[in-house]
């Protein structure tokens, strides 16, 4: 399960912002997490309720903003939202270039 590992490098980047801003608690993470980021959430959640123990993220909520999969044709140069792994512009049939859909980034560390 590579979503353990995953909570692992957000929470020390959470602490390393605790810390630095010489917070001793931490009360929310944020997230961006895109669909195609390859996350499981559920699994993501458990870990991060797991790692978080005994630290200054105990008490800690884990947002998660999720960002669907956004395409542009380089053709057309029309912007999709993609339901299905179609890469091919329903309007000319050009080519579609991902534009959205695969971040993972801390967004924010609320601290105290």
């Amino acid at each position: 399960m590579h979503e353990a590992t995953l909570v692992e490098s957000i929470l020390n980047i959470a602490l390393e912002a605790a810390e630095k801003n010489h917070a001793t608690k931490i009360f929310t993470v944020g997230l961006t997490l895109g669909e195609l980021a390859g996350v499981e959430v559920e699994a993501l959640r458990l870990s991060f309720d797991v790692l978080k123990k005994n630290t200054p993220a105990d008490d800690a909520e884990l947002v998660i903003n999720r960002v669907p999969i956004t395409a542009a044709c380089n053709k057309c140069g029309k912007i999709f939202q993609l339901e299905r792994y179609n890469f091919f512009c329903p309007e000319c049939d050009g080519i579609l270039i991902l534009q959205s859909g695969r971040e993972l980034l801390v967004d924010f560390v609320d601290c105290e």
